[in-house]
């Protein structure tokens, strides 16, 4: 199974939509940035992740089929969430930025990287044989059920002339 590397998409990301970019998996783990707020291997703030996994239900109550992704608003940056079932996309983006031009191809591009990823996904698991560890626990307690024994007449003549 080839993994995904994630740092090789940012920079290309990086390069065609000149921002900053993170990608994250469903539960907001960072697999790769170039953000410094969301370093790798951090988790997205929960409140944000909460927005996303709600996303359906606001979706619902605004009458509309979906919500693909919510842009926030900083002081100096926009932060653009994307999200799929599989991955979240971040981008910090200059305040400047026409949204409603990048919006369409950081879809696609999303789509695009999920549809790798579940291809990645493990589709066949290895049978786990627990008979073979039951005998190596049970072999192990025997084993010291007999050490135990081995000496305890040695013990009892220890206790007998100690007392």
């Amino acid at each position: 199974m080839k993994q995904i590397n994630y740092d090789d998409i940012i920079s290309q990301l990086k390069t065609e939509l000149n921002s900053e970019c993170a990608i994250a998996n469903r539960y907001g783990i960072i697999l790769g940035t170039a953000i410094k707020e969301f370093s790798k291997g951090k988790v997205i703030p929960q409140k944000i992740l909460s927005l996303i996994a709600n996303s359906q239900d606001i979706a619902k109550d605004l009458n509309l089929k979906k919500i693909n992704s919510f842009a926030l608003e900083a002081q100096d940056y926009n932060y653009l969430f994307t999200f799929n079932e599989e991955l979240i996309l971040i981008s910090k983006l200059d305040l400047d930025v026409n949204l409603a031009k990048l919006m369409p191809s950081i879809s696609v591009f999303l789509k695009k990287v999920g549809e790798t990823s579940k291809k990645q996904e493990i589709n066949e698991f290895s049978f786990f044989d627990f008979s073979k560890e039951i005998k190596k626990i049970e072999d192990t307690i025997k084993h010291e059920k007999f050490k135990e024994k081995k000496y305890s007449i040695i013990k009892d003549l220890v206790k007998f002339i100690s007392s």
